[in-house]
């Protein structure tokens, strides 16, 4: 893989206007100095795992006619979209713990696109708010966080001007809750932190249900196959349900 990650998969994968558009390289000094102190691990972990990271976008009011948004709890004016290669022999624990701290290192939600060594690229989305321990407040605390294989999400279903522009802070969740359902959300209704559960439920359940079926194909005892096989109808019928709850009527799909 180049050290030069695919900028126009964000850009296309949000349909960002030419006046969101940015196109800044940012230095693992930068991204990992957050950590330096007190958490010198981390801080190595960046600078070991990132090869190379860009600034490809900021969404702001100005450039995408969403207004801020400003409560008691948070303040969202803008929402920078970065784009991160990670190097070669990154474990799957660590692109995660990367994608995690990256998103912690900044105090406002983040867009973040990970081009992965496989040369596929995941899309890493986390609901968090300001640190309220940090005498600074320029760091997040993450609530939910969820990564999507880019490749996943239906084609255009992350366009900014098909998500809510209610403000700033509601279009990132309706971004989150598009996102983790795929691109097909169920509905409106479904909330962004409800929509990070359910497919997290998701993954569990299937992962469980692999397990259960390859434990029922190498069970020698029946009774122990029969009850096996009827767990297996159990998860699948929670699988449906919860699919049912996440995914559109017209979307068919098997969380990986």
């Amino acid at each position: 893989m180049t050290d030069t990650p695919q900028v126009h998969d964000g850009l296309s994968l949000l349909g960002l206007p030419e006046a969101a558009r940015q196109q800044h390289r940012i230095t693992k000094k930068m991204l990992a100095a957050q950590f330096e102190d007190q958490a010198p691990a981390d801080a190595r972990l960046i600078t070991k795992a990132v090869t190379l990271a860009q600034l490809v976008g900021i969404l702001r009011p100005e450039t995408i006619q969403v207004p801020k948004h400003q409560d008691a709890d948070r303040t969202v004016v803008d929402i920078p979209v970065l784009e991160v290669v990670l190097a070669d022999k990154t474990t799957a624990a660590d692109r995660t713990r990367v994608t995690e701290l990256v998103h912690r290192s900044m105090a406002k939600p983040v867009v973040l696109l990970t081009h992965l060594p496989d040369s596929t690229t995941t899309l890493s989305l986390a609901l968090s708010h300001v640190s309220r321990t940090d005498p600074t407040q320029s760091t997040s605390v993450i609530d939910a966080h969820v990564m999507v294989p880019a490749e996943q999400i239906a084609p255009g279903a992350l366009h900014l001007d098909r998500l809510d522009h209610t403000d700033m802070w509601a279009l990132y969740r309706d971004l989150v809750r598009t996102a983790a359902a795929d691109g097909r959300p169920a509905g409106t209704a479904l909330q962004a932190a409800d929509a990070i559960a359910l497919r997290r439920q998701l993954t569990d359940l299937e992962i469980e249900l692999t397990t259960v079926v390859r434990d029922a194909r190498q069970a020698k005892n029946q009774q122990r196959r029969i009850e096996l096989n009827t767990q297996a109808r159990t998860l699948r019928a929670q699988i449906e349900r919860a699919e049912g709850t996440l995914y559109s009527a017209d979307h068919k799909h098997g969380v990986t």
